[in-house]
């Protein structure tokens, strides 16, 4: 069987949530993929570092395409109707509009369609401004009105032409499933599947040295103790909410520490900025950008305590690895969160600024209470791997 996988997310420089998922599925199939299968990763470019070592049935095909914008839905799609494979499966992106009839996806999560005001309505694509005017001409063209170029259209077309044109649905927790058949139907429930999402078990054991770990801290001006939030940095995640609680933390609870967003920034972040400028934050509320994976453990394992605000998530990947190293969570009990972390996170209201301090200060505060909630998370994450990820969503693509 000749299995082609779109492996453009999973080959970015600079990963977030679904860029690993496809990163860390191609590596793992590699290891149990039968060796009479062939599968061929997709890219713009020539795979990154590990995820260029490939067995003998792996291989790589770079589409190179002189624009920098519709690659998927042009040059995909043209491999597609002259190199087409068995399969198609697309872990972390939309569908090419020419496809095999075997095509598996994974639609994530559905937010956009929950909360629309929480999605950039601006034009997205490259310079210069001309061709952005072009590119939404010519979508509004295709569509009849219906979508335009901006990231709010873009995953509401892609959600609807994945769940009319693919021939089975992955998504990442019950939810998720649950909020696609409320919004879109229950017609096509029978090619939905839920495969849980997982966290890098060998990255989040690793251990550092006192030395290590002061030089990170100091080389972005962070202090003991300190709370951390890793995900991007954007309105749907409540960033501005989780400054609100920070603000009550110092002010009721006299909490002398910092707050670190790790993380990109996103839609409508400059809100949250003016509250940070507003309160006079600014030299406690430490934002490094986007930092390498080592440096982010290292953070991750000196927290205090994690927190995820999160008004939506399909999955939430960063409290489970918070829970593996052993840092307690304080997380918002809205969308999957609840799924995911179980009874092994304090969860609050992310609307309630006060509960959130306040839960955040009780994990601090009460020794048995934080001991408890750090085993309970071990136990938790223990649950998750992605080789039972991986050997779910093979067996499903064998299966189509």
């Amino acid at each position: 069987m000749k299995i082609g996988i779109d492996a453009s997310r999973a080959n970015e420089l600079k990963k977030t949530g679904t860029e690993w998922y496809a990163y860390q599925l191609i590596q793992e199939f590699k290891k149990i993929a039968d060796p009479n299968d062939q599968f061929i990763l997709y890219t713009k470019e020539p795979l990154r570092e590990d995820l260029s070592v490939l067995p003998p049935n792996f291989r790589n095909r770079v589409l190179r395409w002189p624009p920098q914008y519709l690659w998927t839905q042009i040059r995909l799609s043209w491999e597609m109707i002259f190199r087409k494979p068995d399969l198609l499966f697309v872990p972390a992106h939309t569908i090419p509009l020419i496809h095999p009839k075997k095509t598996v996806t994974t639609l994530h999560d559905v937010g956009f369609e929950r909360f629309h005001e929480l999605y950039s309505k601006a034009r997205i694509g490259y310079r210069p401004s001309l061709t952005k005017v072009l590119i939404n001409a010519l979508i509004k063209l295709l569509t009849l009105g219906k979508y335009g170029n901006n990231e709010y259209d873009y995953h509401r077309f892609s959600a609807r032409f994945a769940l009319k044109h693919a021939k089975k649905i992955i998504t990442v927790s019950n939810f998720t499933k649950k909020e696609i058949l409320d919004i879109y139907g229950k017609r096509g429930s029978g090619k939905i599947k839920v495969i849980p999402n997982a966290y890098n078990k060998a990255e989040i054991k690793q251990k550092f040295t006192a030395s290590r770990t002061s030089e990170t801290l100091k080389k972005y001006k962070i202090e003991s103790p300190f709370l951390l939030y890793i995900g991007r940095l954007e309105e749907k995640k409540n960033i501005t909410g989780l400054i609100e609680a920070f603000k009550i933390l110092i002010t009721k609870y006299n909490f002398k520490g910092q707050l670190v967003l790790l993380g990109k920034q996103g839609f409508n972040f400059e809100k949250t900025l003016r509250v940070i400028e507003r309160y006079g934050l600014d030299k406690y509320v430490i934002r490094p950008g986007w930092v390498n994976e080592e440096e982010r453990i290292i953070l991750l394992k000196s927290a205090v305590v994690f927190v995820f605000p999160s008004f939506y998530e399909g999955f939430g990947i960063p409290p489970l690895e918070a829970m593996a190293s052993g840092v307690p969570v304080v997380a918002a009990n809205s969308a999957s969160i609840p799924e995911v972390t179980g009874n092994a996170a304090l969860l609050v209201d992310p609307h309630d600024f006060k509960a959130m301090a306040e839960g955040i200060n009780r994990i601090m505060d009460d020794p048995k209470l934080r001991d408890d909630f750090i085993a309970a998370g071990y136990r938790r994450a223990e649950k998750y791997s992605w080789k039972s990820t991986a050997e779910q969503t093979l067996q499903e693509l064998k299966n189509v």
